[in-house]
């Protein structure tokens, strides 16, 4: 873990375990911060509960869900029921979900037998266009489409330092990502496969050792293997200790402070 740096971009793990429920921790979600701006990255089930440990949910200045596969979004039913029941929250948390995806929570409040617009008093919900940066803040999202089973987005974060996070989402094998992630400071990559054949044939999840060569290929500083079930950390483990300490199992609680290669210092990014 990173010691904590006042005016560094700083990542939380509020939870990194793959879709079926876990004791260890939650679904996906990660709160990523820099100063006064908090972004919440995903908000899988279990993951508000934690969020709520470290401050007040209603006072994240976004959300960003990459795709809407239940253990990357549902808790975002959870999130609506702290703000008041009936009258409008002001202001309004922004929710910027993938394109198709406002039709989805619609659909979710009436599952869940609400009434209508029952998001939308308290969350400003858009669907992000991939294709056009995102700006929260002084943080700056951009998107790449991953390899998954429903249309997915990886995303970066950068900072006004220049520190970049990268966040591959749920994606099979993809060039495209390596090239997207290319010589992130900090990387998160799923790894929810034991093994290959476990996926469909036209692949929407890594391994570890694929996730491992990703992160190795696209030339990360660090990574964090995420999206996993808790009983494999050991196992997950094992495979980044070969592979060298820039990269680790991720763990619910873990806190990472992302800082920027140096460049004027003359400092170089590891080889992997």
């Amino acid at each position: 873990m990173t010691a904590d740096q006042p005016g560094r971009l700083r990542l939380t793990v509020l939870g990194c375990s793959s879709a079926a429920p876990h004791a260890a921790w939650p679904a996906s979600g990660y709160l990523v911060e820099w100063q006064d701006t908090s972004l919440l990255l995903d908000v899988g089930q279990g993951v508000v509960r934690r969020l709520e440990n470290l401050m007040d949910p209603r006072r994240v200045t976004a959300v960003i869900v990459g795709h809407m596969h239940a253990d990357h979004y549902l808790d975002l039913a959870g999130l609506r029921y702290l703000f008041p029941w009936a009258e409008q929250a002001d202001p309004r948390l922004p929710v910027h979900v993938p394109p198709g995806a406002r039709e989805r929570l619609d659909a979710l409040a009436a599952a869940i037998s609400e009434r209508s617009g029952f998001f939308d008093v308290s969350f400003d919900i858009a669907e992000f266009d991939p294709e056009v940066p995102l700006q929260v803040g002084p943080l700056t999202i951009r998107f790449m489409r991953s390899r998954h089973y429903v249309p997915a987005w990886g995303l970066s974060v950068e900072a006004p330092d220049g520190a970049r996070l990268v966040y591959t989402g749920d994606t099979g094998p993809s060039d495209a990502m390596i090239e997207f992630a290319r010589g992130a400071d900090l990387l998160l990559v799923e790894a929810a496969l034991r093994r290959a054949s476990e996926d469909d044939p036209a692949r929407g999840h890594l391994t570890g050792e694929e996730a491992i060569d990703l992160a190795r290929r696209a030339e990360a500083r660090s990574a964090l293997v995420v999206h996993y079930d808790p009983a494999r950390r050991a196992e997950l483990g094992a495979m980044c200790d070969a592979a060298g300490p820039w990269i680790r199992p991720a763990v619910a609680g873990l806190t990472r402070t992302v800082a920027p290669l140096q460049r004027d210092a003359g400092s170089q990014a590891p080889a992997h």
